[in-house]
């Protein structure tokens, strides 16, 4: 089994598929590494990496993720026509969830999940599968809303035994009590990192970007 590395938000809309896909691609320069999308209703990681369509493949009843610039990947989109609405039960969801992490011929040292936002069937699936060995980063924005529901997601996750290494705080610079808010999370014992608004990343990955390497530096020691 790879190292996992969780990446989860409490708040949906706070940039954290863009933070898990940059840092897969940054720690891709220094080890290998997998990405995972785990959101079975509203997956976009493949976007940002620009996946061409690619047809799932299999070998020896495992799934075989295929490579994107340089890193394994796999998502529910493989799946699924573009466009197709899913009403998954809770059966389903810990079925699916199963099958991605178990049922997948992961070769990477390093494998990178991006949640869904909130406590939702996926990530009480995942975490009980993968939570006592998983380091974590959290992700949201520097204002209220976003650290309210924060809280409750890293209560969740400290439940099930994940090592939550630091919070990202992304588009620092556009809230005028940022501040105020990162010396909050620090009180918790949280390292926090401040990325700034970039409208690059609206549109492309930017994991050479100097922001990422202490991230990395905190998740991966």
């Amino acid at each position: 089994m790879p190292r996992v590395v969780l990446v989860a938000s409490g708040k949906g809309g706070v940039g954290k598929t863009t933070v898990a896909v940059n840092l897969a691609l940054a720690l891709s320069g220094r080890d290998t590494v997998a990405l995972l999308d785990a959101d079975m209703t509203a997956p976009n990681a493949h976007l940002l990496l620009g996946l061409p369509s690619e047809k799932l493949r299999e070998s020896n009843r495992m799934l075989i993720p295929p490579k994107v610039n340089g890193v394994e990947f796999m998502s529910i989109a493989m799946f699924f026509p573009r466009g197709v609405g899913l009403a998954w039960s809770h059966e389903k969801v810990a079925d699916m969830i199963k099958t991605l992490i178990r049922y997948v011929r992961w070769d990477s040292r390093w494998l990178v999940v991006d949640l869904p936002p909130s406590s939702i069937d996926v990530n009480v699936e995942v975490l009980k599968s993968v939570g006592h060995v998983s380091r974590g980063v959290i992700v949201g924005e520097p204002h209220r809303f976003a650290f309210e529901d924060n809280l409750r997601m890293l209560d969740l996750m400290r439940l099930y035994g994940v090592d939550v290494r630091c919070v990202v705080l992304n588009k620092f610079n556009l809230y005028p009590n940022a501040d105020l808010i990162a010396r909050e999370y620090e009180r918790l014992g949280l390292p926090v990192f401040r990325i700034p608004f970039d409208p690059e990343l609206a549109v492309r990955v930017k994991p050479e970007a100097d922001y990422w390497i202490p991230v990395l530096g905190v998740v991966a020691r």
